[in-house]
């Protein structure tokens, strides 16, 4: 909704008499106030939500009914060296009247918006010395707006001569008009600069996101606070500042190793954390009901002393894994959108287990307790709940373990968790969240999200059967896994080869499209040659104004036409009675 101004213009409109005093070029008033057309005929569709934007553009902007309105037309040459014509204003006093009738039609409290939400949309020109907007005339349905620009004298010619602007003048007059032009247009310079500050720092949280899933995995470490960069430090002898620089880089994370998978992790688990992977299936229809969940776990003190291997092989063995169905879903199986596999679950990750909904909640928890994913037994209905070892007969002293949670597309599977009667959100110790979709984005540094199997074939891992909730678990923290390994195993060189040889491919495309378009156009375009005979209109066409008494043809018998001649095409005349089937089909 767009704010309200302190001062709205006037809602007083001139009448027909002193539209008809008025002449082209003649100056406005020193006092008026304007708004360019651009950014008026755009307003409902920047500053307000779908639904309401809907509302008003089909109330008083769409199908014609923004022009049908009638608009009084002002130009001002902007002087930039970059806009091709002048700029076409209205007053703001009509722009008034339009948001009074949309509040007593529609009931919405619409205002002209506040300048530092939009510059340029609602323009004064009352300093001494700058040019003022000029009439042009009234847009309506008899004029078109081409027709209107057409009839804007030259700068050079205009009514009262040019203005002399000196320098502070002319920056202040430049600033407003380059304001003006860009409010007229879809996106301003501040939103698009917002939206570029919002995908910088959704950037920096993927990476910042991939770098602690390393941390968690011991191939990157945490960094030392309070370290000071001994390169500032003139203390240090010059033949000890080489192995300090290196120390300080290190402790920094600035400059590390790459990881050697034939070896153990180089550095501590961070937190000593166990990984908790969670997918949740749905039906595709019918409300959705939750018809499997998959539970996949990794404890990182089951890596310790373990060489990671290719892109951590090692390390996916220790995953463990659990496939829950849904008795009472069991009947549904998805084939519209994905193929269904609930009864696939992978035996080298287990086999499934059967749930009700009412059971299912209980499970789940017991999957984010010690041992993680130790099968439990159902007793006279209830799950036992002796998860927690005892020690001397008393219960476990030690303090719990911190948890990740780890999903692709995350968020998914946490909403249909809580729909299910399990908020894992509710857990002391499970510290975040990791998402392999945002974790591969920071890998490959790309924008657009993945799917798994793709994060797979960029690991090089086979994937079997997706979309069977147990083996999405299972091979989203393989996907985990790899990332975080790969991301340690290329050094920045590699990875701006990498940036280079991806800019040299979509050169090299671009090129090649661009000679295929030249090739086709030098094919089409032939040297000599008078263009031939007259086409005439097809029977499809409009009637030509010597033959405007033939009607034009139906739709229907144009539908008809055009499908016996694609028969025709396809069939030839090996088939008339087909052919005439077609033709006579009923519309």
């Amino acid at each position: 909704m767009s704010s309200k101004e302190d001062a709205s213009p006037s809602t007083k409109l001139p009448s027909e008499s002193e539209s008809s005093t008025r002449y082209i070029g003649q100056e406005a008033p020193r006092e008026s106030k304007f708004c360019p057309l651009g950014a008026v005929s755009k307003w409902p569709y920047k500053f307000f939500q779908y639904q309401d934007s809907e509302i008003i553009s089909k109330a008083f902007f769409a199908a014609g009914k923004f022009r049908m309105r009638g608009w009084t037309l002002y130009y001002i040459h902007t002087l930039l060296d970059t806009a091709d014509k002048p700029l076409i204003l209205v007053p703001a006093t009509e722009v008034q009247a339009l948001f009074d009738d949309i509040k007593r039609e529609l009931r919405l409290l619409v205002y002209f918006p506040k300048e530092e939400r939009a510059p340029g949309f609602l323009l004064s020109f009352t300093e001494e010395g700058i040019p003022r907007p000029r009439y042009l005339g009234r847009l309506d349905l008899e004029n078109s707006l081409d027709d209107m620009e057409a009839k804007i004298p030259p700068f050079k010619h205009e009514v009262n001569g040019n203005h002399r602007l000196d320098d502070r003048s002319f920056a202040a007059f430049k600033k407003k008009m380059e304001e003006a032009i860009q409010a007229t247009k879809h996106k301003s310079k501040a939103q698009k600069d917002r939206k570029k500050k919002e995908r910088i720092v959704l950037k920096h949280n993927w990476c910042e996101q991939l770098k602690r899933a390393q941390c968690y995995l011991g191939i990157r470490p945490r960094m030392e606070p309070g370290m000071k960069d001994p390169a500032s430090d003139p203390s240090i002898p010059p033949r000890e500042l080489e192995q300090a620089v290196q120390r300080y880089n290190l402790s920094q994370c600035i400059e590390l190793p790459d990881v050697n998978t034939s070896e153990h992790a180089p550095f501590p688990f961070d937190k000593n954390v166990v990984l908790i992977c969670i997918d949740v299936e749905a039906y595709e229809k019918n409300e959705r009901p939750i018809t499997e969940i998959g539970v996949s776990t990794l404890d990182t003190n089951d890596l310790v002393d373990l060489p990671p291997g290719e892109v951590g092989k090692a390390w996916m063995k220790k995953i463990r894994s659990r496939h829950f169905r849904i008795k009472e879903t069991a009947h549904l199986n998805n084939f519209e959108f994905v193929a269904g596999c609930a009864d696939r679950f992978e035996p080298e990750f287990g086999e499934s287990e059967w749930v009700s909904f009412k059971e299912a909640p209980q499970v789940i928890a017991s999957c984010f307790r010690p041992p993680y994913s130790r099968r439990l037994q159902l007793t006279n209905g209830e799950l036992s709940n002796n998860s927690e070892p005892a020690v001397n007969g008393e219960e476990n002293p030690k303090p719990k373990r911190q948890l990740i949670l780890v999903g692709h597309d995350i968020n998914n599977d946490i909403h249909y968790l809580r729909k299910l009667g399990y908020d894992v959100s509710n857990l002391f110790n499970l510290i975040e969240a990791l998402d392999t979709m945002d974790l591969h984005r920071a890998w490959k540094h790309q924008q657009n999200p993945s799917k798994l199997g793709s994060i797979l074939v960029d690991l090089e891992l086979t994937g079997w059967n997706l979309h069977n909730a147990g083996n999405d678990a299972a091979y989203t923290l393989q996907a985990l896994i790899g990332i975080a390994i790969s991301a340690r195993c290329k050094s920045e060189p590699t990875r701006h080869a990498s940036l280079t040889s991806r800019t040299q491919t979509l050169e090299r495309e671009a090129r090649d499209r661009a000679k295929e378009e030249a090739d086709e156009w030098a094919a089409a375009d032939q040297e000599g040659g008078d263009g031939g005979a007259p086409k005439p209109l097809e029977r499809f066409g409009w009637p030509s104004s010597e033959n405007r008494a033939v009607p034009i043809v139906s739709a229907q018998e144009r539908k008809r036409e055009k499908r016996a001649t694609s028969v025709e095409k396809v069939m030839g005349n090996k088939d008339k009675e087909l052919e005439a089937k077609w033709t006579k089909s009923p519309e």
